[in-house]
């Protein structure tokens, strides 16, 4: 026993003294996050389309995240990323790349030059395929046209 004029310790010094480390503190959920995240959850219900489900759970879900969390960074160009969603390209060489998460504009690059991307959170995932500009849609029309046709009826109301 080691004694002091201000303390008694059991053992050599103050540092065998066993020290509880604090945990890291977690914030608590706002109400009207966790409101509008269970709302989506509701309203995905709805979707016939799975793959319409799983996009909005996977963007109400990291929209939570990053209220409550902040964003990340794009590991491709470095700008930040506010929905961080791992995200997985197929070449068409058969290669194969993973991210933590990408921004909007390297998510439409590797779009743009791979065979299939997809977007997984859990068990939900979105693949998405590259765009094919100036296709003529079911009703006869290309997006370009349609856009001019909505602008016009717009101009003319």
């Amino acid at each position: 026993m080691v004694q002091s004029g201000m303390a008694t310790f059991v053992g050599e010094s103050v540092y065998s003294i066993p020290v509880r480390e604090e945990e890291p503190r977690k914030r608590p959920v706002p109400a009207e996050f966790l409101q509008d995240y269970l709302e989506t959850l509701v309203e995905a219900r709805n979707f016939q389309t799975s793959n319409l489900r799983n996009w909005s759970l996977i963007q109400c879900y990291a929209e939570l995240q990053f209220k409550l969390n902040g964003g990340a960074k794009c590991p491709a160009c470095r700008a930040h990323v506010r929905h961080v969603v791992k995200v997985r390209a197929e070449k068409e060489d058969g290669t194969i790349k993973e991210f933590a998460c990408l921004c909007t504009r390297c998510f439409e690059a590797e779009r743009a030059t791979s065979k299939s991307v997809s977007m997984t959170l859990g068990d939900a995932e979105v693949k998405y395929l590259p765009r094919v500009y100036g296709v003529t849609s079911a009703h006869g029309k290309t997006a370009a046209e349609i856009v001019r046709a909505a602008r016009s009826a717009k101009k003319s109301a």
